[in-house]
């Protein structure tokens, strides 16, 4: 016997469907992580403030996703390591008039987070004081060599560049141990989090992320595949963007 449904029932289905229908025809956000430099900016010739600004409005972005708190975003606040924001980021955001996520959380959340993160390395300091001085020697080899490889903005955002970030983290949570691993995630976490609201709430949309280059690898690799979210190639759209202005 055929069933016969009820008008509001019937037409409570087609709404349903047609809502799924809409959220599933939703064209993904075009998501491009965009590596920074914090203070090195002002002495890497390859990627200074202004490359960097040249880069973000190259990219032609109608979203920024950006590593500071919300108070410092809405005060313009100064920022002794993350300088590219006052120098950069901050001029460009008033001139685009792009909409902003910040990514950093407010407190008492960002101690909250940082705190953990940060004992754990003094008590590795303290209580493994040669295995830290050989972990800073380390590091800083690695930024010796990666600072003679950024002549562009694409290297700092290629997949070397990645592969050595990854490693680095990999030895520092390998010696320094569990507070540095779920730290480091934790803050990373936080990051992701933002960045696919930002895509679900903006469909279509091109959203850059501004993030310290040492966080670019772990985004990078966790929003492959992520629904709602197209990842674009930044080494690769900064290079052709270098290509065209050379030609």
């Amino acid at each position: 016997m055929m069933k016969v449904w009820g008008y509001g029932l019937l037409s409570t289905v087609l709404l349903s469907v047609a809502a799924a229908t809409r959220t599933t025809d939703a064209p993904p956000a075009e998501v491009i992580v965009l590596a920074t430099l914090h203070q090195i900016h002002g002495d890497t010739p390859g990627y200074s403030f202004e490359v960097l600004s040249r880069a973000i409005e190259g990219l032609a972005p109608d979203v920024l996703c950006v590593e500071v708190r919300a108070d410092r975003l809405a005060g313009r606040l100064p920022e002794q390591t993350k300088q590219e924001y006052p120098a950069v980021i901050y001029p460009l955001i008033d001139r685009h008039h792009y909409r902003v996520y910040p990514m950093e959380p407010s407190e008492p959340e960002f101690s909250a987070l940082i705190q953990p993160y940060l004992a754990a390395n003094q008590a590795f300091a303290e209580a493994n004081p040669a295995e830290a001085e050989a972990l800073g020697k380390y590091n800083a080899g690695v930024y010796a060599g990666l600072r003679a490889y950024w002549t562009s903005p694409a290297r700092v955002n290629d997949d070397v560049t990645d592969a050595v970030l990854h490693g680095k983290h990999a030895l520092q949570q390998a010696m320094i141990g569990a507070g540095e691993r779920t730290g480091w995630q934790a803050w990373n976490q936080h990051f992701l989090a933002v960045v696919t609201r930002a895509a679900a709430e903006n469909p279509g949309k091109r959203i850059v992320v501004t993030v310290g280059v040492e966080h670019a690898y772990w985004l990078r690799e966790h929003l492959r595949g992520v629904s709602g979210v197209r990842l674009l190639d930044a080494a690769g759209l900064l290079q052709a963007e270098a290509d065209k202005a050379a030609r």
